[in-house]
């Protein structure tokens, strides 16, 4: 692996949070929003409108699953 001095500031969500929804990735946006670092967002799920928000801020997403989800779907999964 290369070596990098490049400052990396970080979103972590939990793996018990399955899904990360635009409610939950725009609080992690707000923690980072001075940092001038590059952004990563690191989690088990985005769902569509998580992944929007967080490209639209400049965040790389780093995600285990690739499951699509919407909130909506992610809200009412035991409906």
């Amino acid at each position: 692996m290369k070596h990098s001095d490049e400052i990396v500031s970080a979103i972590y969500y939990p793996k018990d949070e399955f899904v990360v929804t635009f409610s939950q990735a725009t609080k992690g946006i707000e923690k980072l929003e001075n940092s001038d670092s590059k952004k990563i967002a690191i989690a088990y799920n985005f769902s569509e409108e998580a992944q929007r928000i967080l490209k639209i801020n400049g965040f790389h997403q780093i995600q285990y699953s690739s499951f699509p989800w919407t909130d909506e779907q992610w809200k009412n999964r035991n409906s």
